[in-house]
Formats: C-alpha cells, sequence, structure tokens
C-alpha cells in the first residue's frame, strides 16, 4: 500500500506541472485576447511573427511533449526512485520555461497595436532564469517524497560464496578508484558544445544544458568505490557524493567475475539504471563486482580487486547475521 501510494504522488508530482504549464498558456490568452495585437512579433526563433492560434498551439504541444515525456519515462523507471527524481525535476524545470515564454509574450504585447514589440522583460535574462530553473528542480526532486523502503535480507550468502579470513576483532575497510574515459570524452565533448555555443551568442539555456551535461559526465568519469561494514558505495571523491550506494543489511550476497559487455547497452558508462540492475561502469571490460539485493535488483560496478571486494561483503554479511543472532550464517 505503502508503495502504490508512493507511486501515486511520484505520477503527480511528474505530471501535473506540465498540465499547468498548458493551462497557463490557455488561460493568459483567453484572458487578455482582447488587449492583444493581430499577431505576436519578436517571438525569438520562431520567425518575425505568428499568430495567437500558433503561440497557444506551440505552448500547448510542448506542454503535451513533456506530459508523455514523463509519463513514459516515470513507467520506464517504475522500479527506480532515484532516476524518477530527475524526471520530475526535469517536467517541473520544463514545464516553468514553457509557461514562462508563453506569459512573457503576452505581457511584451499588451495594449499594443503593432510592432515593434517591447523588450525582453528583466525576469528573462539568464541570471535571473537559470537560478530559478536550479530551484524548481530542487523542488520537484524533493516533491518526489522518499524512497520506499527496501526490505532486510531474509538469506545470507551461500556456503561457496568468497570469504576473507577476518579475526574475531579485526575490522577492514576496502577502497579503490575507478576511471572512466569514455565518460571523460563525453565531458569534453558537451564542454567544446558549451563553448561553441558561448561565443556564437547561441541561446543561453542551450549553453546552460551543455555545461550541466559537461559537470554531470566529469563528475561520474572519476569515482571511488568504498566498503565498510554499513554499506557498498560509489562515491565522488572532490564532491564526497555517493554516487551509487546500498546498505549492507539489503544485500544478500556478492560474488564476482568477468564482466559481460552485452548485459548493458554500448553506450552506457559511469552510473547507470535499469528496471533490473543499476551500478557504475568505468570500463568495457574487466572485473566486476555483483550484488543481490533483497528486492531482486542487481548492482554491477567495473572494479579491479573484484573478488576481494566481494569476499570483504560477504563477510560482513556473516557479522552482521551472527550478531543478529541468526544460527543460519
Amino acid at each position: 500500500m505503502t508503495d502504490q501510494l508512493g507511486s501515486m504522488r511520484r505520477a503527480v508530482v511528474t505530471l501535473v506541472p506540465p498540465v499547468v504549464a498548458g493551462a497557463v498558456t490557455v488561460g493568459m490568452y483567453a484572458a487578455l485576447a482582447h488587449r492583444l495585437p493581430g499577431q505576436a512579433y519578436g517571438t525569438g526563433g520562431f520567425g518575425d511573427s505568428m499568430s495567437w492560434a500558433e503561440v497557444v498551439g506551440l505552448g500547448i504541444g510542448w506542454s503535451v511533449v513533456a506530459l508523455i515525456w514523463g509519463a513514459g519515462w516515470l513507467y520506464a523507471r517504475r522500479r527506480i526512485p532515484t532516476a524518477q527524481r530527475w524526471i520530475g525535476a526535469s517536467t517541473w524545470a520544463g514545464s516553468v520555461l514553457i509557461a514562462g515564454y508563453e506569459v512573457q509574450l503576452v505581457l511584451r504585447h499588451l495594449d499594443l497595436a503593432g510592432p515593434p514589440v517591447r523588450p525582453d522583460p528583466w525576469w528573462t535574462s539568464a541570471p535571473v532564469v537559470l537560478p530559478v530553473l536550479a530551484v524548481v528542480a530542487v523542488a520537484g526532486w524533493w516533491a518526489m517524497g522518499p524512497a520506499p523502503e527496501q526490505p532486510d535480507a531474509m538469506e545470507g550468502p551461500g556456503s561457496t560464496a568468497p570469504r576473507l579470513r577476518l579475526a574475531a576483532g579485526e575490522r577492514a575497510l576496502w577502497t579503490s578508484s575507478v576511471f572512466s574515459r569514455r565518460k571523460l570524452v563525453w565531458a569534453l565533448f558537451w564542454s567544446v558544445l558549451a563553448a561553441g555555443s558561448a561565443v556564437t551568442a547561441y541561446n543561453y539555456l542551450v549553453v546552460a544544458f551543455d555545461v550541466f551535461v559537461a559537470v554531470v559526465a566529469a563528475a561520474q568519469s572519476w569515482a571511488r568505490v568504498r566498503i565498510d561494514e554499513q554499506r557498498v558505495q560509489v562515491v565522488q571523491p572532490l564532491l564526497r557524493q555517493a554516487l551509487v550506494g546500498v546498505e549492507l543489511r539489503h544485500v544478500v550476497e556478492a560474488t564476482a567475475g568477468a564482466f559481460d559487455p552485452s548485459t548493458l547497452p554500448r553506450a552506457v558508462y559511469g552510473v547507470f539504471h535499469t528496471p533490473a540492475q543499476s551500478g557504475y561502469r568505468a570500463t568495457a571490460g574487466g572485473d566486476v563486482l555483483r550484488l543481490r539485493t533483497s528486492n531482486g535488483h542487481r548492482i554491477l560496478i567495473t572494479v579491479p580487486g573484484a573478488a576481494t571486494a566481494a569476499a570483504l561483503v560477504n563477510t560482513q554479511l556473516d557479522r552482521r547475521r551472527a550478531t543478529a543472532g541468526d544460527d543460519r550464517c
């Protein structure tokens, strides 16, 4: 029941903003149509002028696209609450852009008989729009609510699972740095696009998007895998932000082996999420750490020394079960 309520909440949070953006588009024109000229002038990239029917249709069309995009990706990522947060943040930011464009266009034409149209209002400038979009995206992220609680694992590693030999009072911490060259190449690619767009004085929103993608790709190009007594995490060292992680109480068993590239699309590097598995991919092949969790989800992390990492995870799981008084360990 809790999961159903959470799914309903995420659907409402994701899909209501595009509907509101479409309603704002229609409502603004319906309320102020008698004060507008016959054409919308200086529409910014869509020709010198458009009819108001085209302007309204444009706002409604983009709202419908955002609605379909949000619904489709929300369903595709239905078992990945973290990925769904990005979808909610995107529809919120996109809806504000759609509504903002329509509102400023109407306000610039109020009580005008014809061109020239009024200049862009101050609140449409990049120093205002970009922080507002960032705040709106964060609000959308927060509004998606907490991730559904994952059940604790009721079973532990099998007898054949790898383990480390640790004395009763001995503790261990395992870390390893991983580096994805392909993700770094993508970061450089988007940086070049951002520089080119800035030099040619292109739309600042395009520049901001290029910079955002470049920063995300660069942040994912270098990571550190960390295993302690509580959890397994892939952390961004500079930002000290967990990219992927799972608490050991949710892990059933850890294994290691050679990575099979056919298990993921060829272009997937860095952090990835699918309904069946998630994790961090740094290389095309090599060692991979596999974690099986209590809800049937799998976590894959390409990292050197994966066999040692898997053995430590299983040893920590045995200790947790022994501490809890479970004689099945």
